[in-house]
């Protein structure tokens, strides 16, 4: 069982907060250029030459012009392309920015740069306001008032106060040095289609798509902030149908467990934009996409909702795998029909048919001390549902006990734990198998200390999601 968390100030704090989930790094759907009066600049130009080159974000990249040059207008605006933008400063490790392009990057034709046009992601929750949180927000105006879903399900606009001359002067004459913390204050509801701020274009839509990206190491979520509601709606109705269909947003493909499931690209479409001289137009823009390399159709038609086999499913744990060497104590026990061999004795000799199979059986479990009700279950996955009924099944229990006994009374035991608590977690047992090979090599079954720590090891992925536990055994798997 584990330890109940301590809680602390820091905690109780990171509770409360709006930003829960901090962000490794930033992937930016585009890029910005210089308008034409800045590339009549030299300076301007070699400042921003010299920022792209270095990975800057075109934020500073700006304000290094404007402090140069002295521009009164903005030396930059942005601009659409098939590509991502990364740029080191926005990643707290600066050279994942690299590693990110160096991995996924392609030169294309007519282009001799390496850039990001199409990268894999991997969603952390089947959440949707957590991978995708959006909003409505102004930036640059006083007060930055923002949107904000409260417990009415309502969307509400909302704005931090600022702090009054009555407020600071009681703080001066109560010798109070900090503030104490403000909260933010309800405006009325959010409504788009009426508000002065969104239609004058200071108040804009803000999405961050949140993911992890296979082979970049990071404890924090990328990001990938978009204004444009057109690319957020697709990718979320996208998400949305997915989770419907399959019950979750899966995290790998149960037919190409070593491939990604989702990839973030761009493709063309008809939108509406802003030219340099802030003129509306209408053309084709590249747009941020979601495309799903998984066959949802194949998942529904074979009733595999993300789970592998389902846990009722008759497997052997331990057959051996193709290509492997045998780590095996049991042989695999096909059950083609009810004309099985009559079981055996203890001495190995064949059974006179007078003793009832069903009492050998019962004997058998409580000499070797074993769990009842565990064995039950277990025979319920080796042999099938409803084997009690049947004689001739029973008896072939009572032979696989038999068998079994060979490595000791506390390794049974502890197999027959492991092999039903491995189902009810919906992992496929011949996959488990090789887990197990790869971990502990040959012979693991008749070690009672090695079974010891399975056995441990096994609870403890249990009390994990199934997708963790499933990306825990497919890096164990993964050639080195």
């Amino acid at each position: 069982m584990n330890a109940p968390m301590r809680m602390s100030i820091l905690s109780s704090r990171a509770a409360s907060t709006d930003n829960q989930i901090k962000h490794a790094g930033k992937i930016r759907p585009g890029i910005k250029v210089l308008t034409n009066a800045a590339q009549q600049n030299p300076r301007a130009v070699q400042i921003y030459n010299d920022g792209v080159a270095k990975r800057l974000k075109f934020s500073e990249i700006e304000k290094k012009i404007k402090d140069a040059t002295n521009m009164e207008k903005s030396p930059m605006f942005p601009r659409n392309t098939q590509y991502f933008s990364v740029a080191a400063s926005d990643f707290g490790m600066p050279e994942i920015a690299q590693m990110i392009v160096d991995h996924y990057g392609e030169v294309r034709e007519g282009d001799p740069e390496k850039r990001l046009y199409r990268f894999p992601v991997v969603f952390h929750s089947d959440d949707l306001g957590e991978i995708y949180p959006n909003q409505f927000k102004r930036h640059g105006g006083d007060p930055n008032y923002e949107s904000h879903y409260g417990l009415d399900g309502v969307r509400y606009c909302r704005y931090l106060p600022e702090i009054s001359a009555e407020q600071l002067a009681e703080n001066k004459t109560r010798r109070i040095k900090k503030m104490p913390r403000r909260e933010k204050v309800i405006r009325g509801k959010c409504e788009p289609g009426i508000c002065h701020e969104f239609q004058q274009g200071q108040c804009k839509f803000r999405g961050r798509l949140m993911f992890y990206i296979p082979k970049i190491p990071t404890t924090g979520l990328m990001v990938m902030e978009t204004s444009s509601e057109y690319a957020a709606e697709g990718i979320w109705t996208d998400l949305q149908r997915i989770l419907d269909a399959l019950g979750t947003i899966p995290r790998m493909n149960p037919y190409k467990p070593d491939a990604p499931v989702f990839y973030i690209t761009k493709v063309l479409e008809q939108r509406t934009y802003f030219d340099e001289q802030g003129i509306k137009k209408t053309g084709n823009q590249w747009v941020p996409k979601l495309q799903a390399d998984i066959d949802i159709g194949q998942i529904l038609q074979t009733g595999r909702t993300i789970a592998l086999p389902a846990a009722s499913t008759p497997v052997a744990w331990l057959a051996t795998p193709k290509g492997m060497p045998s780590a095996a104590l049991l042989p695999a026990l096909a059950i083609e029909s009810s004309a099985q061999a009559p079981a055996t004795d203890a001495a190995g000799q064949g059974g006179s048919g007078s003793e009832d199979p069903g009492e050998q059986l019962e004997q058998l479990i409580e000499a070797m001390e074993l769990d009842e009700e565990v064995a039950m279950k277990y025979f319920d996955i080796k042999i099938s549902e409803g084997w009690e009924s049947d004689p001739v099944l029973i008896a072939l229990a009572v032979q696989m006990v038999k068998d079994m006994s060979k490595v000791g009374n506390v390794c049974v035991s502890k197999l027959m734990a492991i092999v039903v608590k491995v189902v009810g977690m919906e992992v496929d047992m011949n996959t488990f198998n090789r887990y197990v090979f790869a971990r502990y090599g040959k012979g693991y079954t008749s070690k009672p200390d090695v079974m010891t720590k399975i056995e441990q090891e096994v609870d403890l992925l249990a009390a994990r999601p199934r997708e963790e536990v499933m990306a825990v055994i497919a890096d164990a798997l993964a050639p080195v």
